[in-house]
């Protein structure tokens, strides 16, 4: 695939699950990752960068690996439910319903568009340890593909999450030794004790300092075999968290209002006409069945139709909810909160994603549209700005540090993919919108379109001067420093410098 002179022969990218920005950031200033400063921000950067919509583990991993936002890969979030295939007699046949937890954590790589190169396309020797997206790796360099399903389920219950960790950690460092020009790691022992305690838990912090020790130690194999300088080394977040006080019963609110819910683990309740797929848990797609659907659950249902219904009202009632998000019979996104409204417009393109080429298509036109956004009441997003026209990086460095940052482009991605909910619901921070089934009970959360679970570090040995970068210019940007031309692949994600 075209390259042009490198900067770097080797990249190692490693990958902290919920790490948020100002965690990490307070951890390098406080001298608790010293290593990680010495040998990584301090010869490069650090960056705040923006994660995707829906921020939570699987789909916020697709823009780094290949440069499309979820709603490109028409895989919205960690559940979800395709209208148009679930249907009876065999609705739970794939692609109906699916949870990437458990079992069907299989199918994701699967379930990506074909005809789209993973960073694995471009390096040889490579290695993935953890990391859920696998497709131009080969089965054999998937150093964790056996004892993954494994050792996951045994942290989940036992807690002992720094053992899964101490795995990846000897992966990492032996693909290292044995020169692997491309090299994934993926931590979760963050994101998971955070999950069971809280994000400032002591195992959390222990957790930081123990993959800051692993990059020290990789860092001195790096210079024994004298590679280091040829070495770009990435450390970011797929997401960031929030501690939670509360949780919403989303499923139990549709059943009090008359809209039978069917949801996880619930997927065999007869006579539904709801279903809510929650992500992170700071997030959720809810979906109604069409009363005129002769098969099925028909298409998406319009904002307008949800809020004649009486949904719309319903749940904006609900403390902790932040916002309500669906999508109008002109195509623009409405944003419902409980004290405003917000629409969301852009210029006209083909969302037909049924194809590979369909979708380089649309992404094609997407260097040539423009965002408008307009609000009544109290806006929604906070933003306080109406905007007329914006190119998709104006919107970025308009939102950048906002409440709800990039929350245009990242409500107008998703509902580009078909199996997007009718509505998408983003909690409020301290709030989850899953009470129930959860176990252990969960005490963070991520998942929503909030600045403290979109802003994710990005840290790097090559010095970034970029001053708003999202997850999906990771993509092209390493590949552009690794000396690959990416002009000729279709993408959501620039290069940025």
């Amino acid at each position: 695939m075209g390259s042009t002179e490198p900067y770097f022969k080797r990249f190692i990218f490693i990958l902290i699950d919920g790490g948020p920005y100002e965690v990490f950031k307070a951890l390098i200033e406080n001298g608790d990752l010293p290593n990680i400063k010495k040998h990584v921000v301090d010869r490069g950067s650090l960056n705040k960068a923006i994660s995707t919509f829906t921020s939570t583990t699987g789909p916020a991993f697709i823009p780094f690996f290949m440069g499309l936002y979820p709603g490109t890969a028409n895989v919205p979030g960690l559940r979800w439910l395709s209208k148009s295939n679930f249907q009876l007699p065999n609705r739970f046949k794939r692609p109906g319903i699916c949870s990437y937890m458990g079992f069907e954590g299989l199918h994701f790589a699967t379930d990506l568009p074909e005809g789209f190169p993973t960073l694995f396309d471009f390096f040889s020797p490579v290695s993935n340890i953890y990391n859920p997206i696998t497709r131009g790796c080969p089965p054999t360099k998937n150093l964790t593909r056996w004892i993954k399903p494994l050792v996951y389920t045994y942290g989940h219950f036992s807690y002992r999450w720094r053992f899964v960790n101490q795995i990846a950690e000897r992966h990492l460092h032996r693909a290292a030794e044995a020169g692997d020009q491309f090299i994934m790691c993926l931590f979760p022992a963050v994101d998971a004790f955070s999950h069971h305690f809280s994000m400032q838990a002591s195992e959390v912090m222990r957790t930081y300092r123990e993959i800051d020790a692993a990059i020290g130690k990789l860092v001195y194999i790096l210079q024994k075999a004298n590679t280091l300088e040829e070495t770009l080394i990435m450390i970011t977040s797929d997401h960031g968290m929030t501690d939670t006080h509360t949780h919403i019963d989303i499923p139990r609110h549709l059943d009090d209002g008359g809209w039978r819910c069917l949801h996880y683990p619930k997927i065999w309740r007869q006579d539904a006409v709801s279903a809510s797929m929650v992500s992170g848990n700071g997030m959720t797609h809810l979906y109604f069945k069409n009363s005129s659907a002769e098969n099925g659950w028909g298409e998406r249902t319009p904002f307008e139709k949800l809020y004649q219904m009486g949904v719309i009202s319903s749940l904006i009632e609900l403390e902790g909810l932040g916002l309500v998000a669906g999508q109008s019979e002109t195509g623009d996104i409405i944003v419902q909160s409980r004290t405003g409204q917000g629409k969301i417009s852009y210029d006209s393109q083909d969302t037909d994603h049924g194809t590979s080429q369909n979708v380089a298509n649309s992404i094609k036109c997407r260097d040539s549209l423009r965002f408008s956004y307009e609000f009544t009441g109290t806006d929604p997003l906070g933003y306080g700005v109406h905007y007329k026209t914006l190119s998709s990086r104006e919107t970025l460095r308009e939102t950048y540090d906002s409440p709800y940052p990039d929350g245009i482009v990242q409500l107008w991605q998703i509902f580009n993919a078909e199996r997007t909910g009718d509505l998408v619901l983003s909690a409020e921070s301290g709030y989850d919108l899953r009470a129930r089934y959860e176990i252990p009970e969960h005490h963070a959360t991520h998942g929503a379109l909030i600045a403290e679970h979109m802003h994710i570090p990005l840290a790097t040995n090559y010095p970034i001067a970029a001053q708003c970068i999202r997850s999906v210019d990771v993509f092209p940007t390493v590949l552009s420093l690794c000396g690959h031309n990416v002009a000729g692949h279709p993408i959501d994600g620039r290069v940025v410098k």
